[in-house]
């Protein structure tokens, strides 16, 4: 049992975000849905959010792994407070990814395995997606179709990102 002001629950496929534009909390013009860090806080300190608040999902199931994160990390903060000073690495959408969530990832806060869900802008037949360190490819991942229907993600592993303490940008992108 965690003592806490308020524990807010919307369930529909398309929510409304007018809470969130009222808190305060930044919004990502491609989802509608609230920006969250690796551990699904929002901008505003203390704020935590998940599934179709923060993107359509496909899946209950996603819903579902997304609000035990959420939920966990909460716990964590109100337990112990926000690590603060740890980096931000930016996750970078482009050439064919239309967004990340998360959209930043910070490796000193994030448990040992981080799942990063996107959307593609178009149909893609035989490609890749690839993952990139400021400029290092570091995955790639063969697809036989993607779609913007269907919901993709990659998964980072926090002992890799450890290796590289200079990272600022992690690129996500469709290659063909």
């Amino acid at each position: 049992v965690f003592d806490c002001d308020t524990v807010l629950l919307s369930v529909g496929l398309i929510p409304e975000n007018e809470l969130t534009r009222g808190a305060g909390i930044e919004m990502d013009p491609r989802t509608s849905g609230a920006q969250v860090r690796e551990n699904m806080e929002t901008s505003v300190p203390g704020i935590f959010a998940c599934g179709n608040v923060l993107h359509v999902h496909d899946l209950v199931d996603f819903v579902s792994e997304e609000a035990a994160a959420a939920g966990r990390h909460a716990a964590s903060y109100i337990k112990e407070g926000r690590k603060e000073n740890a980096r931000e690495i930016a996750i970078n959408a482009v050439e064919g990814v239309r967004y990340t969530v998360p959209c930043t990832i910070s490796p000193e806060r994030m448990e040992d395995t981080q799942v990063v869900r996107f959307r593609v802008g178009n149909v893609y037949k035989n490609c890749c997606i690839g993952v990139y360190f400021d400029g290092e490819q570091v995955i790639r991942r063969k697809r036989p179709v993607m779609a913007p229907g269907e919901m993709e993600e990659i998964r980072l592993e926090k002992e890799k990102l450890l290796l590289h303490p200079e990272l600022k940008t992690i690129t996500i992108k469709v290659e063909e």
